[in-house]
């Protein structure tokens, strides 16, 4: 059975992975490492290298940022597929109103006290959960180290994949219809979710594990 490591998204630790079962891949869970303030995405892709066994056939999965990571980790290292659940495979992908944020500097005011007084915004922007993957969501929020919250948005708002080298032949990327944080419109070839929120994770789990199991 192949490694699959799981790279989660921000704010969010290996619980975010709770409901995934898979029968054809045993899943590995990478750890947040200490970001430096000026880590790009890439330089931080470097920092996580060290949790993953590359001598033996491996795969990886990103949700979000996660997907982020796994793309440049696809570059640096050989897995032999990537998954990229509710994320983007290119900074091409990224919806027009993204250049809003870059514009306006929105990442410059998000910080852990910002982020957690904010929940209550989770479920309208990102997706419906239930009343246990809400309170896990609030757990794994309240966990995240206060410089990595800081750190994360401005190094998604600033990223530029290399799409050059990245593999997009081993990249199975995985969108819900109803993501409003990365929009469909500007994503191709991918597997599209339907009723799939950005949170697709916790009540899509069983088709997106299904769809996993199959390009084992």
């Amino acid at each position: 059975m192949i490694d699959l490591y799981c790279i989660p998204g921000y704010g969010t630790d290996k619980r975010f992975f709770k409901h995934l079962k898979l029968k054809n891949y045993k899943q590995r869970f990478i750890e947040w490492p200490e970001p430096e303030r000026n880590d790009t995405l890439r330089a931080y892709a470097d920092k996580i290298i060290g949790q993953i066994d590359t001598s033996k056939p491996f795969s990886l999965l990103g949700i979000s940022l996660g997907g982020f990571l796994a793309v440049e980790l696809s570059s640096k290292i050989n897995p032999k597929k990537v998954f990229v659940i509710s994320s983007l495979k290119s900074s091409n992908e990224f919806p027009t109103y993204w250049a809003l944020f870059r514009w306006f500097g929105v990442s410059h005011f998000i910080n852990a006290k910002t982020v957690k007084v904010s929940k209550w915004l989770i479920e309208p922007i990102f997706g419906k959960m239930t009343k246990d993957d809400k309170k896990t969501m609030n757990q794994m929020i309240d966990d995240t180290p206060n410089n990595f919250t800081k750190w994360a948005p401005k190094a998604i708002s600033n990223w530029k994949s290399n799409d050059h080298l990245t593999p997009f032949k081993k990249i199975i990327h995985i969108i819900g219809d109803k993501d409003l944080l990365y929009s469909k419109s500007k994503i191709k070839d991918c597997h599209l979710i339907k009723n799939g929120s950005h949170l697709m994770i916790f009540d899509r789990a069983a088709q997106i594990g299904k769809l996993i199991d199959s390009e084992s």
